[in-house]
């Protein structure tokens, strides 16, 4: 078991691993459901040198339990803590394809939420421009 310390070492190292890490640029359409999404490359490429560079190393494992199968997203830090999140795996054609896209997909969305990462477009046009300034909403007196 971890000590107080080991722990706050850990999320520290979180910490710095999170402030390092890239896009996972969105790369691939799937033409079925007509939407884009970031491949499991580029989530990889988004976030494992900076887990690995802050003592982490990141293993996703599949297995069952008893609410079905599942790929398991560890991230074990050098202190010997570790954090896990489970995706559960819903399989639609029930063969190897079928089970090799589940098992890719959970791994892909497993990692993207233990990193804390969302998928990014990279369209210079859309990073170049300017955020809009948001208006603060007008309170009445009283209003808290």
């Amino acid at each position: 078991m971890a000590t107080k310390l080991e722990k706050q070492i850990a999320i520290e190292d979180y910490l710095k691993a999170q402030q390092t890490m890239g896009k996972a640029i969105i790369n691939k359409i799937n033409p079925h459901f007509r939407n884009r999404y970031a491949d499991l490359n580029n989530v990889y490429a988004a976030c494992l040198k900076p887990f690995n560079d802050n003592g982490f190393t990141v293993t996703q494992p599949s297995g069952r339990d008893e609410f079905g199968d599942y790929v398991s997203t560890n991230i074990h830090h050098v202190t010997g803590m570790a954090f896990q999140s489970k995706v559960y795996l819903l399989i639609k054609d029930q063969n190897m394809q079928g089970l090799g896209s589940a098992i890719t997909y959970a791994r892909r969305y497993g990692l993207l939420q233990m990193a804390g990462i969302a998928p990014e477009d990279d369209d210079g046009e859309e990073a170049s421009e300017t955020p809009a300034k948001h208006k603060p909403i007008p309170t009445k007196s009283g209003d808290f």
